[in-house]
């Protein structure tokens, strides 16, 4: 599994000089910072050449083989580009997910496309990236292959990360860093309010109309970005002489020169929510992205924030906290071995809740069903499996016998084939390991018995030797399984497969199941007449 997060971006000033139409004469300049809202992807290695893609955000899943086009239909056009792009012949599962809305104004498709570009050269086995590398590709994906009238703002706002001024031109595109000079950074940091307006806008549609004026030469249009370039290098200067109410004012002046340019920047709710925000201690403030919906942006001292708060959420406005970001599209968990196998806290815990994301929740219903089936019936369960999962095993059966019990009533005949030490040494050392659960279920099987083989791998030969025993014995079997479900996996009855090739998630997944079975089944043995 590797897991990639990129950061999306607020922009203070400069939006619309990235076109490459406009900087390639004129010069153009963005200062803008990464925050702490990001664009995750998770890519599963599948056997085969088949591609999984499913976007949360979209809510949308689709399969399919090799790519011949890019001119695909939304809204997973971008991913499929990519994929295009590295020419990628092995088979995976990629699962998509955003911290942010959409059409947000945040900046979300270059850090669709920062993220992807990481991930997938990753996979594709090219060479590690550099930062600069990364939104060089992403631009040329974006602007050149699928011809989107866009900037390339985003796409090195993500990639680096952090609070940058970003410099464009017939020459190349050049990230200073804004130096945290007397904490000055962190003290600005305080002072921004962001507000959900509850409506999001596609930033093409402006831009689009912008680049075919500037292509026209329009010189109001051209005279328009070139003043906000200078807000912009205002903007850097305020900052680095540390006057931060100067530069709140500056913001304010900016937006209310740049929802001039274009009446889609700006509408009649926007001036409304922007007015109250005013009239209630903000200093000033902005509309990101391109304009027309998405997050308002707000510079406000501390001491009036919670009035601008109660203002704004009267309105029906949705104050969402942020922090700054340094660190750019990064890899948060690879187990895989690609370059610098790398595992975080954060990585570790997001591909347990993808894993998950996988069971087959039909195939659970039916195993909690034969379960309490054989409760009713007052059959024996016996349990196995060896290393973690002979763990897994006893604790199974100790929620089995104890956990489900409600009053007055009974729990499991549940017995763990793991725990008798002296007997399955006996069986180990006398004759063979293979047989050390098999030889307890020949003196204990019934007819009807419900037998579970818990193995990460599927190919435990002991487990095995078992699960035929039983199934020869007119036993239930039942395999919690991982991997492809190696040869367990045609021999039991049921099966819970964790489709994924790392131990820790397999039995971390085993456990969150038991624990699954265990409450569901104390609700049903609870309920029952």
């Amino acid at each position: 599994m590797l897991i990639v997060k990129s950061p999306v971006r607020i922009s203070f000033s400069g939006g619309g000089t990235d076109l490459p139409d406009f900087f390639k004469k004129f010069g153009g300049a963005v200062l803008s910072t990464t925050i702490n809202k990001h664009f995750y992807s998770v890519l599963t290695p599948r056997k085969g050449k088949d591609i999984n893609i499913k976007s949360l955000d979209y809510n949308v899943e689709e399969q399919f083989g090799r790519i011949k086009r890019v001119a695909v239909a939304e809204p997973l056009r971008l991913p499929k580009a990519i994929v295009k792009y590295f020419r990628i012949k092995k088979g995976f599962t990629l699962s998509l997910n955003s911290d942010i809305p959409l059409g947000s104004g945040l900046g979300l498709s270059g850090a669709v496309t920062t993220n992807l570009v990481k991930s997938l050269s990753m996979y594709s086995e090219r060479n590690m990236l550099s930062k600069e590398k990364i939104a060089d590709i992403a631009t040329r994906i974006e602007i050149g292959l699928l011809k989107r009238p866009i900037g390339l703002q985003d796409q090195y706002a993500s990639s680096f990360g952090g609070f940058n001024f970003i410099e464009f031109d017939k020459h190349g595109v050049k990230v200073i860093p804004i130096k945290n000079k007397g904490n000055i950074l962190d003290k600005l940091e305080e002072k921004l309010l962001l507000f959900y307006t509850g409506t999001s806008r596609d930033s093409a549609d402006i831009l689009k109309r912008q680049r075919e004026l500037i292509k026209k030469e329009d010189r109001a249009t051209i005279d328009s970005l070139k003043r906000m370039v200078d807000f912009a290098y205002q903007m850097k200067k305020l900052l680095e002489r540390g006057n931060l109410h100067g530069f709140g004012q500056l913001l304010d002046k900016s937006w209310v020169f740049k929802k001039g340019i274009s009446n889609k920047i700006s509408n009649n709710y926007i001036d409304r929510y922007y007015h109250i925000a005013r009239e209630n201690g903000a200093v000033g403030g902005k509309i990101t992205g391109a304009g027309g919906g998405g997050f308002l942006l707000l510079y406000c001292e501390e001491r009036k924030q919670e009035e601008v708060k109660q203002a704004l959420g009267n309105e029906g406005l949705i104050h969402m906290p942020f922090k700054f970001e340094r660190d750019g599209v990064q890899v948060i968990l690879d187990n895989l071995g690609f370059f610098n196998p790398s595992v975080t806290t954060e990585g570790y815990l997001l591909g347990i809740d993808s894993v998950v994301k996988m069971l087959d929740q039909k195939k659970i219903d039916r195993i909690i069903d034969i379960l309490f089936d054989a409760y009713k019936k007052d059959k024996q369960v016996f349990v196995m499996g060896n290393g973690g999962s002979a763990a897994t095993a006893s604790h199974f059966c100790n929620d089995l016998s104890k956990t489900v019990q409600s009053t007055g009533k009974k729990g499991f005949r549940a017995l763990p084939l793991t725990d008798n030490v002296s007997l399955m040494t006996a069986w180990g050392n006398d004759t063979s390991f293979e047989n050390i659960f098999y030889g307890q279920l020949v003196n204990l099987l019934n007819p009807g018995d419900v037998v579970i083989g818990i193995s990460g791998g599927g190919n435990s030969s002991n487990v095995i030797k078992a699960i035929k025993y039983a199934n020869n014995n007119k036993a239930t079997t039942i395999g919690l399984l991982g991997y492809s479900g190696g040869k367990l996996m045609p021999l039991a009855r049921e099966n819970i497969l964790v489709p994924i090739d790392n131990y820790q998630f397999i039995e971390d997944v085993h456990l969150i199941v038991i624990h699954l079975i265990i409450s569901v089944l104390r609700e049903k043995i609870k309920n029952e007449l």
